[in-house]
């Protein structure tokens, strides 16, 4: 007979498989059409822009299904086998894209003869890149663990996890009260900004696929693996502000970590969100969101730049009114002023125009938050 710890061992290490797909393979391999319109190449870069990109596409996916169905007042099963559909779509083009491309996608260019490495291909250059490189990588994964190791709550995170759970257990979509178990309509009370902002739902989701309870995945997974997400979009923003200089962009990613570490001066601060919760929706559109909006900044801010960054603007757009009314908010915001600042720069209307297109679905979020 086996033994009830190694039953538990076994389910352990089946729900973490689960998760390292739901967080980490089917966001990269998604991902492989940004890589491929982006033309990032391969190795770490492509990788880390396979991850982002992907996963912000899942979350835009999440959006496109979750607010008609919660409307709706669907179940959750309805909801997933929508959005597993989605994301099947998805998966075949990718693997197109692979079978078509993946010479090219997965290609890593190899140093010609007499070609310096990146960053200068000095000896000393190279220690240092190294060293500055594990520190990173310890601070990184030190505050990826912590928070996944040692839960911490604040006030917001009852509602949150009630909604969940009712989400599981009931299988329906915020039709039942967080704080009396009550039959509520979606324009009831707080509930209504969660009807165009659903990131609950869309952890209810990962919670039924996974089979964890909502309280377990909140608490002791998602921060692990969305920490290493945030630090990805900073891992790119870095290279993409010092180029092939390494040990730079390790320094900076020191520097943001420090920043993360010492930042709990109130419970507003990135460092906050990042850290403590950032299970929520509004968290990580602080944490990632809007990192990743600035990092497409820097790109598009070429004056030879790729097209596709433009079109993941949309994306990123959609995905940013799935987190939080923060997020359906401060989107528009920022790409209004970016298109200001890029107009500046290169006089090109058309360019400018098609920026603050991307604010077009948070407006129409929006406006169905206002008079839906």
């Amino acid at each position: 007979m086996i033994s009830q710890s190694t039953g538990c061992w076994c389910m352990s290490v089946k729900g973490m498989l689960m998760l390292c797909m739901l967080f980490v393979v089917v966001p990269a391999f998604t991902g492989v059409i940004w890589v491929r319109l982006l033309r990032t190449g391969g190795g770490w870069n492509g990788f880390l822009h396979a991850w982002v990109c992907g996963f912000v596409t899942i979350l835009a996916a999440g959006q496109l299904v979750l607010v008609p169905f919660v409307a709706m007042q669907q179940t959750l099963t309805t909801a997933i086998m929508c959005w597993k559909i989605v994301l099947t779509v998805l998966a075949v083009i990718s693997f197109y894209l692979v079978l078509l491309h993946g010479q090219e996608l997965f290609r890593i260019r190899s140093l010609k003869k007499g070609e310096k490495q990146e960053g200068g291909g000095e000896r000393s250059a190279n220690y240092w890149t190294a060293v500055f490189g594990v520190l990173a990588a310890v601070l990184i994964l030190l505050q990826a663990w912590v928070p996944a190791r040692y839960e911490h709550s604040d006030d917001d995170d009852a509602r949150f996890v009630a909604e969940e759970v009712s989400a599981v257990v009931h299988d329906t979509m915020y039709q039942d009260s967080p704080i009396v178990a009550d039959f509520m309509f979606w324009n009831t009370g707080e509930v209504r900004k969660d009807l165009t902002s659903p990131w609950a739902m869309y952890v209810a989701m990962n919670c039924r696929i996974s089979g964890y309870a909502p309280a377990v995945l909140s608490h002791s997974y998602l921060p692990f693996f969305l920490i290493l997400l945030c630090y990805a979009v900073y891992l790119l923003l870095g290279r993409s502000l010092f180029g092939k200089d390494m040990e730079k962009v390790f320094v900076f990613l020191i520097l943001i970590s420090v920043l993360h570490l010492w930042g709990y001066t109130s419970t507003h601060t990135l460092a906050s969100m990042l850290l403590l919760r950032i299970w929520q929706g509004k968290a990580v559109c602080a944490g990632f969101i809007l990192p990743v909006f600035f990092y497409v900044f820097c790109e598009v801010m070429r004056r030879k730049y790729r097209p596709g960054y433009i079109a993941f603007l949309y994306v990123a757009s959609v995905a940013s009114c799935l987190l939080s009314g923060i997020g359906i908010v401060t989107a528009p915001i920022i790409l209004f002023l970016y298109g200001l600042v890029d107009y500046v720069c290169h006089r090109k209307w058309r360019k400018t125009f098609a920026i603050w297109m991307a604010a077009l679905p948070c407006a129409v979020f929006l406006g169905y938050y206002l008079i839906g």
